[in-house]
This record gives structure tokens, C-alpha cells and sequence, in this order.
């Protein structure tokens, strides 16, 4: 069964300096399967996003895709 969960990283900008950001990990019972890393800054709404793909099932064949829709639309 395929499940989606919270990636967090810290990145490092020379203006900016360390700062977190969030992506998704897809797995595949307990092994990780893929790493989205990046998506948002905004960890409510990466969550927000993990929540709505766990529930519907999401499959990884259309996470680019709904990936690409929550960037270009800003909303889950």
C-alpha cells in the first residue's frame, strides 16, 4: 500500500541563511519509495496536501501531477 508522508529539510541560502522546507516522501509500507523534496515553505499546507492525497488513494503515477495543480493553484 502506497502512503504519502511529511519530507522536511534544511536548505542553506547565502542571503538567507538556513531556513526549512518541506517536500513528500512516497512509500511503500515502511521502505520510501521516492522524496519530492522543495515544494513549499508552508508546512500546514504540504500537510494539508499529504492529508487529501492519503485519503484519496492518490497514485504515484499522478503525484507530478497534482503536485504541479497545488503549486500553479496555491490550494489543496
Amino acid at each position: 500500500m502506497i502512503s504519502y508522508r511529511l519530507y522536511t529539510e534544511q536548505k542553506l541560502d547565502r542571503e538567507n541563511g538556513v531556513y526549512g522546507t518541506y517536500g513528500i516522501s512516497v512509500c511503500r509500507g515502511f521502505s520510501v519509495i521516492r522524496v519530492i523534496e522543495d515544494i513549499s515553505l508552508d508546512k500546514d499546507k504540504v500537510i494539508s496536501l499529504i492529508d487529501t492525497f492519503n485519503k484519496e488513494h492518490l497514485s504515484p503515477a499522478h503525484l507530478d501531477e497534482a503536485i504541479e495543480n497545488f503549486l500553479y493553484d496555491f490550494e489543496v
